[in-house]
């Protein structure tokens, strides 16, 4: 089996394999949890999906602007073409977030040698770069001293974009973090899960210090002491709302519905939280 949305990683199956061990824990879970039968759209291409759709009403707050977690330390994926295009036609904006242009003029390399890698190089930076004078993922910043944001969601932003070029601007796998699909070896099949508080055990990461889904973690006193403003109770939502429209063009509308409605059949979501104004992926 594959972590399906690190396919394209540039380390290749050292990230995207899945062991056997934590394959076995990954069909025990699906056997044992209600499941939901659907298709998905990625990138324009269809596939078959099991869903472990009980798990899109965990509560979630993606509170990127007050968080001192450094998701984006790692370039997840070999950019698309759609993204190199888009940095290309807004590379002062890009540089000025990230400061990549300026480190690489310092480092000795010429103009035609950056637009060159922007074009053709993994990272979009030379190799010998990537966390050596770049250090984190390549695409993101830091605002100030805490944060770390995506450039690339943020240009998307200035130019008054909307949610669905956000998602096609960013690698998938940055638009639905945490969100976890892992598929068969052919690829035939995905299985669909959000990571709970303790984690699924057979997810990608250890997601039990991840405050985004796990509530109970950001009323620890410790947590409190780092981050005293940031991932208040009240704004955790069910996932399934936090993420609508991400979700939605992500994975297509048609998994979101069917999601919603077996949370609402199952009391799992209610009727008037569908009222809440998804607001997360345009958030300034």
């Amino acid at each position: 089996m594959k972590y399906f949305l690190f396919l394209n990683h540039p380390k290749g199956e050292e990230v995207y394999r899945v062991s056997e061990e934590r394959e076995e824990m990954l069909r025990e879970h699906f056997s044992r949890v209600n499941i939901l039968e659907t298709e998905v759209i990625m990138r324009g291409k269809r596939y078959k999906a099991i869903v472990d759709y009980t798990a899109f009403s965990n509560l979630a707050n993606f509170d990127c602007f007050r968080c001192q977690d450094p998701c984006c330390a790692d370039n997840p994926v070999i950019y698309e073409k759609v993204t190199r295009e888009f940095i290309l036609n807004n590379i002062e904006s890009y540089n000025e977030k990230t400061k990549n242009i300026d480190i690489l003029l310092e480092s000795g390399y010429e103009v035609e040698e950056i637009v060159e890698s922007i074009k053709k190089d993994s990272c979009m930076v030379p190799e010998e770069t990537v966390e050596n004078e770049i250090s984190l993922c390549t695409c993101s910043f830091k605002p100030n001293n805490e944060s770390v944001l995506c450039s690339l969601h943020s240009m998307c932003l200035e130019k008054g974009l909307g949610a669905k070029d956000i998602v096609e601007k960013k690698p998938l796998v940055c638009s639905l973090w945490p969100i976890d699909i892992i598929s068969e070896e052919d690829e035939s099949l995905l299985y669909i899960t959000v990571p709970d508080d303790f984690t699924t055990g057979f997810t990608i990461e250890d997601y039990y210090d991840t405050p985004c889904v796990n509530r109970e973690l950001t009323q620890s006193s410790k947590f409190r002491r780092k981050n005293p403003k940031g991932f208040l109770e009240d704004e955790y939502v069910p996932l399934i709302m936090a993420y609508g429209e991400t979700l939605k063009y992500s994975l297509g509308e048609k998994f979101c519905n069917e999601v919603k409605e077996r949370l609402l059949a199952e009391n799992l979501i209610f009727a008037e939280e569908l009222d809440i104004e998804e607001k997360q992926i345009l958030k300034k």
